[in-house]
């Protein structure tokens, strides 16, 4: 016979606290749970029952120090109305309609819409949303189970105390990164990264380790954790200014594992600090970008370029996350002014922004010419760029070309970026207006 131990109780209450929480980006968690159990010498019986919904039922197992696993058995058949009902298909039940009498009746057929029961009078079926309760009094049944569990037969060559990890995998745990990156002036600005965590499971989690996984979840299908605590390198230390976390590599992922442990409730969102104020540098460029045949006017985009090197403030792996972008001045305060994604950077990559459009530098494109042959194709463009600004601007010309062509009667040098793309770098002093011209020449066979 079985033995349930009476310490059961004990760690049911317990059972959500300081668990190890790895959060993937795409909804996912691995939950590594610290269990201890005091056994008899001698085979014995533990449970587990503080399971979240949405848990992926092939991946828990136990790491247990102290004794031997015989069996693991895990339990989803938890009470519903229509499961229990149905077993007493047959039988007597009771059926009260909302501001009616009981009716008692022979049970034939339940669904989440309606019952139907064999009355003295014929054959009933109510509507469920019109009614008080069902009730039965068959007390044969079994008591039903309310939550899943996990169940242990284990063999320990004496009494003592063991312990272990119980890990599992569960789905509805999120989190994202959001940065926000306050501009100082044309070059410099601070920056505050946070991590903003959801959990969508009906689990609370009490002075729990969060560690959060930047990277493609394809690899991971043969992961296991090891139950010991990792050792992980601080990152360095940037501006003087200590990170609340530190980051490891698992084979193609970062980890960032926040130094603090956190409460984290049921169907609760929670922001925590990841590291900042940053003072971080960056190349301020109006970009105005065409292709081929299009004209139009209008105001030039305004791109960041933020390089993750320590020599601008960073040098740290930057998980991907939206951007919110500030401009802060003595006169105006801190005001908002766009928002962009970030991909991931590694460090030493760079990434480019776009917080909206600068209405002071405006683009004028016009294509003057265009003759096209039967064999070739040829069209003269000009680029006019016009800086209402009070200082100097970088400004970027992007323009596409499709097919085999060649540039020529270029007014302004051009790099060539790949097969499709040139690039006019150019700078622009307060109030001068530039115009760039360019040909291009397209043949086929």
């Amino acid at each position: 016979m079985k033995k349930i131990l009476p310490y059961i109780l004990y760690l049911l209450l317990a059972q959500s606290e300081n668990a190890t929480l790895t959060l993937y980006k795409d909804g996912t968690a691995l939950v590594k749970q610290p269990v201890a159990w005091s056994i008899p010498a001698g085979d014995s019986y533990v449970t587990w029952s503080s399971l979240p919904n949405g848990i992926h039922k092939d991946t828990p197992f136990l790491n247990l120090e102290g004794a031997t696993i015989i069996s693991q058995r895990f339990n989803d058949n938890v009470f519903t109305g229509i499961d229990y009902f149905n077993k007493l298909r047959g039988q007597e039940i009771q059926v009260k309609p909302k501001g009616g009498k009981i009716v008692k009746g022979t049970l034939l057929e339940i669904s989440s819409g309606s019952v139907t029961i064999s009355h003295q009078s014929g054959i009933i079926t109510f509507n469920r949303a019109e009614l008080e309760f069902l009730g039965s009094k068959n007390k044969d049944m079994d008591l039903p189970t309310f939550n899943p569990f996990l169940s242990w037969d284990l063999n320990s060559k004496e009494e003592k105390v063991i312990k272990g990890e119980l890990v599992y995998k569960t789905n509805n745990f999120s989190w994202t990164t959001v940065y926000r990156l306050k501009m100082l002036n044309e070059e410099k600005g601070e920056l505050v990264a946070e991590a903003v965590i959801s959990n969508n499971s009906d689990m609370n989690f009490e002075q729990t380790t969060l560690q959060l996984v930047e990277g493609n979840l394809n690899k991971i299908d043969g992961f296991r954790p090891r139950s010991e605590k990792m050792s992980r390198p601080s990152i360095a230390s940037v501006n003087n200014f200590s990170p609340r976390m530190n980051i490891d590599e698992l084979g193609d992922y970062h980890i960032y594992a926040l130094n603090d442990n956190h409460d984290l409730e049921s169907k609760e969102n929670i922001t925590i600090r990841m590291y900042g104020p940053l003072d971080v540098k960056y190349v301020k460029t109006y970009v105005f970008e065409n292709s081929e045949r299009r004209q139009k006017e209008e105001p030039l985009e305004v791109q960041l370029t933020l390089s993750n090197m320590e020599k601008n403030g960073l040098g740290i792996s930057l998980p991907g996350g939206k951007v919110e972008i500030y401009s802060y001045t003595q006169k105006t305060g801190l005001e908002y002014i766009g928002a962009d994604n970030m991909g991931q950077v590694p460090k030493g990559q760079s990434t480019k922004l776009t917080s909206g459009r600068a209405f002071d530098v405006i683009g004028n494109r016009k294509v003057l010419n265009y003759d096209r042959q039967r064999k070739s194709e040829e069209a003269v463009i000009e680029i006019g760029i016009t800086n209402n600004r009070t200082e100097s601007v970088d400004i970027l010309l992007i323009e596409h070309i499709n097919g085999d062509w060649i540039i020529k009667d270029e007014s302004l040098n051009y790099k060539k970026e790949d097969a499709s793309t040139i690039h006019f770098p150019l700078t622009l002093n307060s109030g001068e207006v530039k115009n760039v011209y360019y040909t291009y020449r397209k043949e086929w066979k």
